[in-house]
């Protein structure tokens, strides 16, 4: 058999080895690529049946805890849940199923997801997420916290919204909205950054999203350096008709700003005179 390699070889013109050639890499990159989807299929064909285990374990992990006034640590005594928690693929679906649940639920259903969620380390999970490079993930993280109303999270989403991505900007304002209400975008006073008319429109929609009763120091937007933060607080000022902040719209006008802002001013002054007359 090598007596015959060698002498097909020894016969093969220049042309004929490169052809072989080619048909020997045709043939290992074929199989290569062969085994690689055949791997790739029985990865998620077991990711897939873990995906199911999880799914029912999560379920009747969740039925304890908000019906039977299970606490985590009390889950904590069987140790195959110990093992689950510690996997991260377990602890995604978890979050996902927690977060969810709480969209959905209010009262003590929600105060229970919440102590789940900080007594199973998933808080800290989140935090991660707004450590991460990708802008994704770090939005995900947002959402998972400032669902959960995670106080503590407000410092961190106010340097994330000092980001250039807009996705992730608006994301942070909108977090810093939904866990302090109008009082988070407060900061935006010392704003360096311009906020573009699109994020402009997200925080006005963010806030009615909100009950709006702390309404105190929006007018502090006005006095900022930053034209566009001076815009955004006269667009809240006019769409949520906040009457009592007309004398910081006039005095606004007293001091030199640009065309564009005196004439926002002098427009949002004429609309609460328009107002007025309305009422009377």
């Amino acid at each position: 058999m090598l007596e015959y390699s060698k002498q097909f070889f020894s016969e093969l013109h220049p042309a004929d080895f490169f052809i072989v050639g080619a048909i020997l890499l045709f043939s290992v990159i074929s199989f290569i690529l062969f085994m690689a989807i055949v791997l790739s299929r029985l990865y998620h064909i077991r990711q897939a049946i873990h995906f199911e285990r999880n799914t029912e374990t999560i379920n009747n992990l969740l039925l304890e805890i908000l019906f039977n006034d299970k606490s985590y640590f009390d889950l904590m005594e069987d140790k195959m849940l110990v093992r689950l928690f510690s996997i991260p693929q377990f602890r995604a679906q978890l979050m996902e199923s927690v977060i969810n649940l709480h969209q959905n639920y209010e009262g003590e259903y929600a105060e229970s997801l919440q102590k789940l969620y900080i007594e199973s380390q998933l808080i800290a999970d989140s935090f991660a997420k707004l450590r991460h490079k990708n802008w994704e993930i770090k939005c995900k993280g947002i959402k998972e916290l400032t669902e959960m109303n995670i106080k503590k999270a407000y410092e961190h989403l106010v340097e994330i919204s000092k980001s250039n991505h807009p996705i992730l900007k608006i994301n942070a304002l909108n977090g810093c909205i939904k866990i302090n209400g109008p009082q988070g975008i407060i900061h935006l006073a010392k704003h360096e950054f311009t906020i573009d008319l699109w994020t402009q429109l997200n925080i006005i929609d963010a806030l009615k999203k909100t009950s709006l009763l702390d309404t105190q120091h929006i007018e502090l937007l006005l006095q900022a350096k930053n034209n566009s933060v001076i815009s955004l607080g006269l667009k809240i000022i006019q769409t949520f008709r906040l009457f009592e902040k007309q004398s910081h719209v006039e005095a606004l006008l007293q001091h030199k700003h640009t065309q564009h802002i005196k004439e926002e001013a002098e427009s949002l002054l004429a609309t609460f005179t328009s107002y007025g007359k309305e009422i009377n």
